[in-house]
């Protein structure tokens, strides 16, 4: 591959994105979509743009590396910390889909994997090319108390499952864990048959409100007479 060099308006969509973020206060729902699409648009012309790049080791080149860095440094005038998610997780994503050496990835591209994969912001990004998607609250408290696995990188650089069990609590608080919990739910249990038998309580009482009001009426128009 020819000597690698960042097309101008690859610059400019990402200087363009960070000035919109930059002019977006995060305090709304509305205004945090905004910035988050902005990134994310960001990110499929940076991704497009290294794709063609044959990774070593599921890294970019040195000489690349350092060419990609500059140009985000000097020509989109971005901070050091903001350079360094930018490569990372867009390196990242080129391992993840398997775009190392792709001279016909575009940002179009980029955003349907984006898509496909639910990635809608730079922190759902680094949480996938880590092999950290999304999890549910459940499966975080799991893994809190019981523990799990650690990861590791292959030969191309992605995160695979490592061959360690790290534990969460101790297998003392593990217990204290199961005990406390077993309580709880019969509690939980034990409320909602309470709140159900005073739901159906209440609901036989309104019935029987309904029917007496009803015989009374009927009474008194003389219709219930014989």
């Amino acid at each position: 591959m020819s000597k690698f060099m960042i097309a101008d308006n690859t610059i400019n969509v990402i200087n363009a994105a960070e000035a919109q973020i930059a002019g977006l206060k995060a305090d709304n729902k509305a205004n945090n979509e905004a910035a988050n699409a902005q990134k994310i648009g960001a990110y499929c012309e940076l991704i497009a743009s290294i794709a063609p790049v044959k990774l070593v080791k599921g890294n970019l080149p040195r000489a690349v590396s350092k060419t990609l860095r500059a140009a985000l440094l000097e020509e989109a005038g971005l901070k050091e910390a903001t350079v360094k998610r930018y490569i990372e997780n867009s390196v990242g994503a080129v391992r993840l889909f398997d775009l190392s050496g792709m001279d016909n990835a575009t940002p179009q591209m980029v955003r349907e994997f984006f898509e496909t994969s639910g990635i809608d912001s730079e922190n759902k990004l680094a949480k996938a090319v880590k092999g950290e998607a999304e999890k549910s609250k459940a499966q975080m408290l799991a893994e809190q108390v019981v523990g799990k696995w650690s990861t590791a990188k292959d030969e191309n650089g992605k995160t695979v499952q490592g061959n360690v069990f790290k534990d969460g609590l101790s297998d003392e608080e593990l217990d204290e864990f199961q005990n406390v919990m077993r309580e709880l739910m019969a509690a939980r249990q034990a409320y909602r048959n309470s709140e159900a038998a005073k739901a159906a309580q209440a609901g036989a009482g309104a019935e029987n409100e309904t029917v007496d009001a009803a015989v009374a009426a009927f009474v008194a128009e003389g219709l219930g007479e014989f």
